[in-house]
């Protein structure tokens, strides 16, 4: 990415930032209800008329060296590392990083002797885009079904941030099947006024079209800039956020799992006797550290690990976190 291309990304994206917050002030302002309904017609239009969705999602999955399931729901794409016999991980992506930015930490937990599954929530990555809600329990039976058909009983889960309650709302469900549980930078509740616009129909449709998205790119284009030996990685992710169907399944999970309080979620695992590891970044700009202190007191005996960052910050620190995991997995599961 050239200096002027960045400029010229950052200069769109302030512009339609700027048109958005004009539109707002006009649909909160405005008590006019013919004008009213015209100006939305229009904001439809506008919508419908603007996608950037590009791409063939069979196409983009050629030369992945992923393995797909046909689940439910559709086909979920994942990686299975490690020998067969040992000990399954199950690591759950979050909202927008699919799990292909997790392979380091998956390879990493194999070669400490884990047979370890990354996957793709549906709507991500390689997986499948059904035109369905994009909810808690959605990802629920995505995971179980997975489970199933790789014939694992019992498991190991790591959520990241949007997985973190999916792990623990399995966990709660699925008491049973669960060994321990690790947790990254976990989503607890948002206060977030952005996630609030998104829910608003239409407009939250277009913010997230003409600002969301394109910041998700710009700033994956910029961490590439930083990192030349994640280029190839970064070029993916930003194709898979243009595949038809992305856009619809990242407003529906943010509309129905991201602007929810999950404390309650907690509350009730913090009843199991499942052993849990939670790391978190005390700098997070999107996840606020008070929530997961929340959660940590509820779980006093919750093995702990504090890093900076901010939110990607545990993508600098793969190793670490790869050793903290294994080495609490040691400990807790030999007692």
């Amino acid at each position: 990415m050239t200096i002027f291309s960045g400029i010229f990304s950052n200069t769109i994206i302030i512009i339609l930032t700027f048109l958005i917050l004009l539109i707002l002030v006009y649909l909160f302002s405005s008590f006019e209800k013919g004008n009213l309904d015209e100006f939305l017609i229009l904001l439809l239009l506008v919508y419908l008329f603007s996608s950037f969705e590009k791409g063939n999602l069979e196409e983009f999955r050629q030369g992945s060296e992923y393995e797909f399931a046909k689940l439910s729901q559709g086909t979920t794409a994942y990686k299975d590392i490690g020998d067969k016999n040992d000990p399954a991980i199950i690591v759950v992506h979050g909202a927008t990083l699919p799990s292909e930015g997790f392979i380091g930490f998956c390879s990493g937990l194999s070669a400490k002797g884990y047979r370890v599954i990354c996957y793709d929530q549906y709507g991500r990555g390689y997986s499948d885009r059904p035109i369905t809600n994009y909810d808690m329990q959605l990802y629920i039976d995505q995971l179980r079904e997975l489970l199933d058909f790789l014939s694992i009983k019992e498991a190991i889960l790591y959520g990241s941030s949007m997985g973190a309650p999916i792990a623990i709302n399995f966990s709660n469900k699925y008491k049973e099947r669960i060994l321990a549980i690790g947790l990254q930078v976990p989503l607890v509740h948002s206060n977030s006024k952005v996630l609030d616009l998104i829910k608003v129909p239409v407009v939250g449709n277009l913010f997230l079209r003409t600002f969301g998205i394109p910041f998700a790119k710009n700033r994956a284009e910029q961490w590439a800039h930083e990192n030349e030996g994640q280029k190839d990685f970064i070029n993916r992710y930003i194709a898979q956020l243009s595949l038809p169907g992305t856009e619809y399944s990242l407003l529906s999970s943010i509309r129905h799992i991201a602007n929810k309080d999950f404390l309650p979620d907690y509350k009730i695992f913090s009843e199991s006797n499942i052993p849990i590891h939670i790391a978190y970044a005390s700098d997070d700009d999107e996840i606020d550290p008070k929530t997961v202190k929340k959660v940590l007191s509820l779980l006093p005996d919750a093995d702990t690990f504090i890093f900076t960052g901010g939110h990607g910050g545990g993508g600098i620190i793969v190793n670490e976190l790869t050793d903290l995991f294994s080495d609490f997995l040691s400990k807790r599961l030999d007692q």
